[in-house]
């Protein structure tokens, strides 16, 4: 260990139940009796406090004019707005007594008296949540004199899902909010000063066909990035398909993927999940938790957590942090930030070495009995491309489905004159040097606790490994992470196994609505998009073609790293319209801003449909449109419209969810929009009740239909097996370390789901401003008081707020939840200081280079004055 984090050690008492950093001695057992819960809320009261003083920050309006206001002034203004309680809003839901207190004046423009609209006196429609945060909640709204007043969670076949959480509840408020986009937009200031005027909808939708008419004549369709953020419920696809832009999905940002990119080298091509349901855990013996606040993030899937320990499953928090999540764990295992892969060759070397692996599923279903030839290091085969093995049998070399063989899994062995050796003989000498000990001292986790927890994993089965998407997934060499994982759970026979399982563990991704084939709604074949040149991530600093950039969401602030010189680029292009419902830091940078609705408004009665949680959910219109704001269907009509290529769309959303509902799939006998309509807009699948389990059958994507431990594809990458890899750049071992000492971490927030919700002003009552975390050691090393300003820098820029003098993580890294918007800063924005470098093996990867967002190293200093 450390001789700081010893050091740290031994200055604690270590006593687990003030949520103290606990020695290693202390780990089991972490449960947080009620009792406990409420010292601990005693002690933190207070931790949301109020913006002080004269600092200035930028606020825009919707119209032409931009302004700087004095925090204290702006304070004064939402913590007269915080006064509305849930209750309060509820009750002024019949007028528009509530809307003075927004300092949104100009709402009676657009809100009309419900009698306008012919609407009675209440009434209940079904929407559900967009799928950024993962929760897919259906959820029974009231409207009251057509305004929505009240949500709750609807009512679902399968109760365990009837949940919602408070970041769904807060739409009440976020629907009415005062950055609510309101009318569209031109620009008439430089970029990103956010000064616009308000233009009629013919005007914008005019401007944005003209200008994309115009770059596609000059450079091609490949000029046009179109791109969408993970909370859009209606990417805008089949536009970007007509009028053949580049276009970025979620799938293509290299956010939160990356593990699962490692996960595929082994498992072949396969979704950003886990092999298994997050409801199979119940039939595990053992879960791990690596980086996996599951507690805090995935609030709605909480209670498969529980339902888990309460039948006896064991489970186990792999954190440099005491999270929500640790503390509720039956053991609390912290770790070095960015050496997950560390800890994982460590307890592979000691299953290797003690022979603790599952012999017949390793040697039946993965590639150990392959043999590896000596001269060029590449995996042996016949004439006929097949794959060979040594066969017990015969003693001879034979393709690995020739029947009655007895494959060898070690040894080795010469070949028509050519020296060969199994794989897991390769893997066995290759893994000798990380050892238990050497694991020990890279991740600063005592040997006994890796030997300890390797023994239960592997022979006390079944054993799940769940990973977190914002703990070891945002580092330089990810890859290796959820390469080493799934390598493990192969080893132990823990995948296509009830109660096994590795991957994802968040958000309930995994479940059967990912093997139920839905239609499509197809277009002519000549209409596609273009190649993507290059990641999304790398294009502020690569050569593209790009020339316009048409997104939904808030693509520029929270997708890419190193904020500065992505809007630089963005500075570059010749035209940027963006679609959002709410005034974020994106919007200052589009030349042309398209107001939508919220996922509770649109001009249909029927309006989006999604398979999730084993449920198919319908969305209906809850309200009308609010001010000028039109659905992202309606958006991408009219604009096909001005483009001329509206006959290829559907001509309502109905006709989508129709043609989304027309699969020969058994799982959709019986659902259709009337049935939903009939059933509060949400089915489950004709699907098994037992939880989605994959690979039942053993057959996996890759080549061999084996599980791959050894990978010619990054023998040039010095990899073919996994190796071990420092972190980029947030690690002692770099020279930049002595400069600015400190890893930055950017957890995922209950409160936010990414930036979405950074103002849900309801939320805002309870976390009001950024704060960075920072232990008492480093706070007192550089002089810091807690909730003092505090700046957060290095080379590539920096970022001011208030600091959070905490305990509950180890010394020598600091945190700030991501998401926050750069309003809430005192000065700067967290995207400034994150890392841009990625992994060149990263263009290999199903998922495309890893964003090393965590991989970050930074300094922190007092702010004086």
């Amino acid at each position: 260990m450390s001789r700081l984090f010893m050091m740290y050690l031994s200055i604690l008492p270590g006593i687990r139940n003030n949520h103290k950093f606990a020695p290693f001695s202390l780990y089991n057992a972490a449960k947080s009796t009620d009792t406990q819960l409420r010292k601990k809320a005693k002690r933190n009261k207070g931790i949301s406090s109020s913006l002080a003083g004269t600092t200035k920050e930028k606020i825009s309006t919707n119209g032409n004019s931009y302004q700087r206001l004095d925090k204290s002034i702006k304070q004064k203004r939402e913590d007269a707005y915080m006064e509305i309680s849930r209750r309060n809003f509820i009750k002024a839901s019949g007028g528009l007594a509530a809307f003075g207190m927004i300092g949104t004046g100009s709402l009676n423009r657009w809100i009309r008296p419900a009698a306008a609209e012919g609407e009675d006196e209440e009434k209940i429609a079904y929407t559900f949540h967009p799928p950024n945060c993962g929760g897919r909640c259906s959820m029974k709204c009231t409207v009251r004199k057509g305004k929505l007043v009240k949500i709750e969670p609807n009512e679902w076949p399968d109760g365990h899902h009837k949940k919602v959480c408070l970041r769904g509840l807060s739409e009440v408020e976020r629907v009415y909010s005062p950055d609510r986009l309101k009318t569209p937009l031109k620009r008439v200031g430089e970029r990103g000063e956010g000064k616009f005027v308000a233009i009629s909808w013919d005007e914008a939708l005019t401007t944005i066909a003209d200008k994309l008419t115009e770059i596609k004549g000059k450079y091609g369709g490949k000029s046009i990035l179109w791109s969408n953020s993970s909370g859009v419920q209606y990417p805008m696809s089949t536009l970007a398909a007509l009028i053949g832009a580049q276009e970025h999905g979620a799938l293509d940002f290299g956010i939160d993927m990356s593990q699962a990119g490692g996960q595929s080298i082994v498992m072949g091509p396969f979704n950003i999940t886990n092999t298994n349901e997050i409801t199979d855990w119940v039939n595990s013996n053992l879960v791990l938790l690596v980086g996996n606040n599951l507690l805090e993030t995935s609030l709605t899937d909480a209670a498969f957590f529980f339902d888990a320990k309460e039948k006896g499953t064991k489970m186990v928090c792999i954190d440099p942090v005491f999270s929500t999540t640790a503390a509720k764990c039956d053991q609390w295992i912290p770790l070095r930030p960015g050496t997950d892969s560390a800890l994982y060759l460590g307890m592979i070397h000691l299953v290797l070495n003690n022979q603790w692996y599952d012999q017949e599923y390793v040697r039946s279903y993965t590639s150990a009995p392959f043999l590896i030839r000596e001269d060029n290091q590449r995996i042996l085969r016949d004439e006929g491309n097949n794959y060979l093995v040594w066969d017990k049998n015969s003693d001879s070399p034979r393709p690995v489905d020739a029947p009655g063989i007895l494959p060898e899994l070690e040894g080795e062995f010469t070949v028509n004159g050519v020296k060969v050796k199994t794989v897991l003989t390769a893997f066995t000498e290759h893994i000798r040097q990380y050892t238990p000990a050497w694991a020990a001292k890279v991740t600063e986790i005592p040997e006994e606790v890796i030997t300890d927890l390797t023994r239960e994993y592997a022979l006390g089965g079944p054993a799940s490994i769940q990973w977190g998407l914002g703990g070891p997934d945002k580092w330089y060499h990810s890859d290796t992470t959820g390469r080493l994982a799934t390598i493990l759970a192969g080893l132990t026979g823990n995948i296509g196994r009830v109660g096994g399982g590795v991957g994802q563990g968040t958000q309930h991704v995994t479940c059967w609505s990912w093997v139920t084939a839905m239609g499509s709604w197809d277009l002519p074949p000549e209409f596609a998009p273009a190649p993507a040149e290059v990641p999304f991530s790398d294009i502020p600093t690569a050569s593209t073609s790009i020339k316009a950039f048409f997104f939904q969401g808030n693509m520029l602030h929270q997708m890419i790293p190193d904020y500065n010189t992505s809007l630089k680029w963005a500075d570059s292009l010749e035209f940027i319209a963006v679609v959002d419902n709410q005034h974020c830091d994106s919007v200052n940078y589009a030349d042309i801003v398209l107001p939508a609705c919220s996922s509770f408004e649109s001009e249909y009665d029927i309006a989006y449909l999604i398979n999730e949680r084993n449920h198919i959910l319908l969305q209906q219109k809850v309200i009308e449109p609010l001010f000028e704001s039109k659905s992202d269907f309606q958006i991408e009509k009219e604009l096909a419209q001005k483009l001329g290529l509206d006959q290829y769309l559907p001509e309502t959303p109905e006709d989508y969810v129709r043609a989304l509902l027309n699969s020969p799939d058994p799982a959709l006998q019986g659902i259709t929009v009337e049935a939903l309509k009939a059933n509060q807009c949400i089915m489950r699948l004709n699907v098994p009740d037992q939880p989605y389990v994959a690979y039942l059958d053993r057959v996996f994507g890759t080549e061999s239909t084996k599980l791959e431990f050894y990978n010619e594809l990054f023998l040039e990458d010095h990899c073919a097996f996994p190796v071990w890899e420092e972190p980029n750049e947030a690690s002692p071992a770099n020279p930049l370390y002595q400069k600015y000492p400190l890893m930055l971490g950017s957890p995922h927030a209950r409160f936010r789901a990414h930036s979405t919700f950074s103002n849900a002003r309801w939320l805002l009552q309870i976390n009001n401003e950024p704060l960075v975390r920072i232990n008492p050691i480093d706070a007192q090393a550089r002089g810091i008081q807690n909730k003092e300003f505090v700046e957060v820098f290095n080379d590539r820029g920096s970022f001011q707020c208030r600091c959070q003098i905490v305990n509950d993580m180890r010394p020598g890294m600091v945190q700030l939840s991501e998401g926050w918007w750069s309003r809430y800063f005192q000065k700067g924005d967290l995207q400034e200081v994150t890392n841009p470098n990625k992994n060149p093996r990263g263009k290999k990867l199903l998922y495309g280079p890893i964003v090393a967002f965590l991989d970050t190293l930074v300094e922190v200093k007092k702010v004086e004055g």
